[in-house]
């Protein structure tokens, strides 16, 4: 047998999780995994990162920006977010299996997407008609991030070395 590969991940609780008050819950099922929890931190207002970063962060030499991800950067701004580094065997993929599928209406019961995404969609309404840009019908609000690989991490942690004190 082969040892397991220790990787690195960033997760990003975001805002509509704290609306929902369904942060802690998401936290508890993310440190069960068993993983390291190198850093973490809550981003509340005023120290959220600005819409001009959560847009780097979220269109990497992108040139076209879908317009459901354009509302994505004006709410994740918006609101609280908790920023955790996770270390450990196989990071990435237990921390996406226990996430979810990106769509939560395509999550698996047991994933963090698939059981509390339910009733969101009322929940979050009087957000969603704050930040849904005109023409966008994919706009959703999908409780967490997680980096999908070690490169992704790479990237993505130099935004928040700062607040993490790296």
């Amino acid at each position: 047998m082969t040892d397991a590969k220790i990787e690195d991940t960033l997760v990003i609780i975001k805002p509509d999780s704290f609306w929902r008050k369904l942060d802690g819950q998401v936290e508890a099922r993310l440190k069960a995994l068993g993983l390291t929890l190198v850093a973490e931190r809550k981003l509340a207002d005023g120290e959220n990162l600005p819409e001009e970063k959560w847009r780097e962060f979220y269109f990497p030499a992108i040139g076209d920006r879908p317009p459901c991800l354009e509302g994505t950067s004006k709410y994740i701004a918006y609101g609280p977010v908790k920023v955790m580094h996770f270390r450990g065997a196989n990071a990435v993929q237990k921390v996406r299996q226990a996430v979810g599928a990106t769509r939560p209406w395509q999550a698996e019961p047991g994933t963090i997407r698939g059981d509390f995404w339910p009733g969101a969609v009322e929940a979050n309404a009087p957000y969603r008609l704050k930040f849904q840009q005109p023409g966008d019908d994919k706009f959703l609000f999908n409780m967490i991030h997680a980096s999908d690989s070690e490169k992704s991490f790479a990237r993505e942690i130099r935004f928040f070395e700062q607040v993490l004190g790296k």
